[in-house]
């Protein structure tokens, strides 16, 4: 490893000792067989050696420079690497202190960059550009971009047309949404229906009220309303392109323009909707205050107090929740919207493997990193090596190896301990479909009780919206949008609370709530945002 390199890393390391889990939400895609990319042991005449700065792991896998899959990769590929592995809780520090530092490593792997750090480093010439490696170099990211995911390879392009980063891609719907989910007790007992519609759902909280005075209808995770908002912008015509431009403050009207998203009148309608039910005594007391996780998922009784709440999946509140809830993919509203409006994008991150202007060898590295993007590099990043993690059954379906399926943690962390990637979001790869994983878990035997993804497949295809990506700044519009979105952000979710909680009144507020909203900016706003949109179509 570069001694400059080392001498950074140890300045940075000195900033903060504490490890950090590695967590974050699961991920999902295929299994079939491919070729990968051009990075067979035959091809590589020399063995090359690269210096990667990656996310450590935590106390529930081995060292990333330990990892099984490494080891193997490199058999096949005659490529070293040379990790540098920082705790999640100090990367974001970390990483900018090395950008600072003049001493880069060859590449950053599983390290998230924002849109503006990409803009940013990239115009100075400190990632490097990939565009122009992808033809040849990349042929699995080019296919998966291209012919695979609509808009794909305009996602990850800046406005200076370059690419500074591979990305973490995913198409499976379910294992990229967020569901509502509903005690199935409590319907049972209410003899009712799962509900399809938000008139149902409001009947549904009503019965949960009466029938469970000790509960909680709605429940959601701390600070959770702004996700039940984004969550139901399907049912009110403000979400039909998904969670992305949710994220960003805009929806796109009927005429193709952007629009704010929280004076639209779909979020009236929502707000007065979510007034009423706090009026009602639906929502818990502390869902505009501040309570611990431990508080809200207390295993053994919170499924006498939940009756709602949002998330990526069941178990979210506690082990086999699955159990206890029904998943419900998307509500219809008052005016017949029914689009799951929480669904990401395919390309979840633009970027999660950053090759900087220290690499000697960018062609090898974009090689080494497309074959994860393939078919078959996808399938030996999730399941390893038939014969030694996996093998196939009767039916050509690929099952883990007792070693993984009986780890005491479970398949998921037994996958883990070999570095499969199983656990956390943002690899640079194409990731895994739920069927094949729940048939490498044996998720699909019939006395299997708990949450299968692929069971939303149907409905999340049916109730798809027309998911955009985030939209790409240049550095000029980050600094305008920024400093006008810190103190919109502010008011909205506290202007949220006023109307739900009626200590503001649609009727006489709302008009100024808008007008205090335009003073802030947001007409500016909108038209950067039209700008990037606008941009973004001509590079498809």
């Amino acid at each position: 490893m570069k001694t400059g390199f080392k001498r950074v890393l140890a300045m940075t390391m000195a900033a903060t000792m504490c490890l950090a889990a590695f967590t974050g939400c699961g991920s999902s895609q295929q299994q079939s067989s491919g070729s990968a990319s051009g990075t067979s042991s035959t091809q590589t005449a020399e063995k090359k050696e690269f210096n990667i700065v990656c996310l450590a792991g935590g106390d529930t896998n081995p060292s990333v420079k330990d990892w099984w899959i490494w080891k193997e990769y490199e058999k096949k590929t005659g490529i070293h690497i040379n990790w540098t592995e920082i705790p999640e809780s100090a990367m974001n520090d970390r990483k900018n202190v090395i950008m600072s530092s003049g001493e880069l490593p060859d590449a950053f792997w599983h390290v998230t960059w924002t849109n503006d750090e990409l803009n940013k480093y990239g115009s100075q010439g400190l990632f490097t550009n990939i565009q122009p490696y992808i033809e040849k170099d990349a042929p699995n990211l080019k296919k998966l971009l291209t012919q695979d995911v609509k808009g794909g390879l305009a996602s990850i392009t800046m406005p200076d047309n370059g690419i500074y980063s591979m990305p973490w891609v995913m198409t499976d719907l379910p294992q990229a949404n967020a569901r509502f989910y509903l005690n199935k007790n409590w319907l049972t007992a209410a003899s009712l229906q799962t509900p399809t519609t938000i008139d149902d759902l409001t009947k549904t909280f009503a019965a949960f009220k009466k029938q469970n005075p000790n509960g909680w209808p709605i429940y959601m995770q701390p600070d959770g309303i702004g996700m039940l908002n984004e969550m139901l912008c399907g049912s009110y015509g403000i979400g039909n392109n998904g969670f992305k431009p949710i994220s960003e403050d805009y929806y796109i009207d009927k005429s193709g323009k952007l629009q704010f998203l929280y004076t639209a009148d779909g979020m009236k309608q929502m707000w007065q909707q979510m007034a009423s039910w706090w009026n009602a005594g639906y929502f818990y007391p502390q869902t505009f205050g501040k309570y611990e996780y431990e508080d809200w998922v207390t295993a053994g009784k919170v499924k006498k107090q939940v009756g709602m709440f949002g998330w990526g999946n069941a178990d979210f509140l506690y082990s086999n929740a699955s159990e206890d809830y029904v998943g419900i993919t998307a509500l219809k509203g008052p005016s017949g919207d029914m689009v799951q409006s929480w669904c990401d994008y395919p390309v979840r991150s633009a970027s999660s493997f950053t090759i900087t202007k220290a690499c000697k060898d960018p062609e090898t590295l974009i090689k080494w990193a497309d074959y994860f993007y393939g078919d078959e590099g996808s399938n030996f990043a999730a399941y390893g090596k038939e014969g030694e993690t996996y093998t196939l059954d009767s039916a050509n379906k690929i099952r883990y190896s007792d070693n993984v399926l009986n780890y005491k943690g479970g398949a998921q962390l037994g996958a883990w301990q070999y570095g499969m990637f199983v656990y956390g979001g943002n690899f640079p790869w194409k990731s895994y479909d739920s069927t094949t994983m729940e048939a490498a878990r044996k998720q699909d035997a019939a006395d299997f009780k708990g949450e299968k993804f692929s069971s939303y497949a149907a409905d999340s295809q049916k109730y798809k919206a027309d998911l955009m990506p985030g939209l790409m700044p240049t550095t000029d519009e980050a600094n305008e949008t920024s400093s006008i979105k810190t103190d919109v952000d502010t008011y909205v979710k506290e202007a949220r609370m006023k109307f739900v909680t009626g200590k503001w009144n649609f009727t006489s507020d709302w008009e100024a709530y808008v007008k205090q909203l335009q003073k802030m900016g947001i007409d500016d706003y909108i038209k950067i945002k039209q700008t990037q949109y606008d941009r973004y179509k001509a590079q498809q």
